[in-house]
């Protein structure tokens, strides 16, 4: 697992952990068929997280229901992810429910995707001189890191820091939501500029440095790439805002309020009786 530094920050992206323990942990039933492999697995991670990393704070962040400000944007937007399945949905509120239980915070900002909560947290403790830990598998959320910012792949048991980000995409930390822009994100259905990967993206950044220099220069650009360019301006312009990770969601929480409370053991119990879990 990835060394962190103790009494740090760790911020976790509430909404992957959901899928990732649903598709990636072994199925758990009740003995009345309600599944709860997703609730066990999440526990026993954060539980993982307290003792072995030993942060000062420890916060889950949620996707709020209902739309945010980039659908505002882009009514597009997202609008061809599948809907959450029915074994996921009813383990949501168990898994926020235990959450509060072990003592760790857990914060859902209407208007605002987790990224942007996580993002506005990280940068607040960054500049009070805390280490934040962002764990994630989003590499939208790469665009933060910093000298007091990393992003932890702990599946993969990488810690993502500046070297990190130039050696895997050949440009900055700072240059990944222009690096984004160009070339779309299927994901979240962000349209890009057609016929731009990764690496003739990162060659006009490293040239020209952002995508408004490149929008400038493009009538250097030749070929179909260079036509495709010039034709996808309005686009572009509206994939780097889509891209651009808020740092100024107006959370409702200090950083004393972040800080870890003792958990609820009594709490606990009775939930893992409810839920069958040992």
């Amino acid at each position: 697992m990835p060394k962190l530094r103790p009494n740090s920050t760790i911020l976790i992206d509430g909404n992957a952990y959901l899928y990732r323990f649903f598709h990636g942990s072994e199925p758990r039933y009740k003995k009345d068929g309600e599944p709860t492999h997703v609730i066990y697995s999440y526990m026993i991670f954060l539980r993982t997280c307290l003792f072995r990393y030993k942060p000062s704070r420890l916060i889950v962040v949620f996707d709020a229901p209902g739309k945010n400000f980039r659908h505002e944007l882009f009514p597009e937007y997202k609008s061809h992810r599948n809907p959450m399945p029915d074994e996921l949905c009813s383990q949501i509120e168990p898994v926020k429910q235990a959450i509060t239980l072990l003592g760790i915070p857990l914060i859902e900002a209407p208007g605002f995707e987790a990224d942007d909560s996580l993002a506005t947290l990280a940068v607040r403790y960054a500049g009070i001189g805390d280490m934040s830990y962002i764990f994630s598998l989003d590499k939208d959320l790469t665009q933060l890191i910093s000298e007091n910012i990393q992003v932890v792949h702990d599946r993969k048991k990488l810690l993502l820091d500046a070297d990190y980000i130039i050696q895997k995409y050949g440009v900055k930390p700072k240059q990944i939501i222009d690096l984004l822009a160009l070339t779309g994100d299927d994901a979240d259905n962000i349209p890009g500029v057609e016929g731009v990967g990764l690496k003739t993206a990162a060659k006009w950044l490293q040239t020209w440095g952002t995508v408004e220099n490149i929008i400038a220069n493009a009538h250097w650009v030749k070929g179909k790439v260079g036509e495709n360019l010039r034709n996808s301006v309005d686009k572009l312009i509206l994939s780097k805002e889509l891209t651009r990770i808020r740092i100024d969601v107006p959370l409702e929480i200090d950083n004393s309020e972040g800080e870890l409370i003792p958990e609820d053991r009594a709490g606990i119990n009775l939930f893992c009786e409810e839920y069958e879990l040992r």
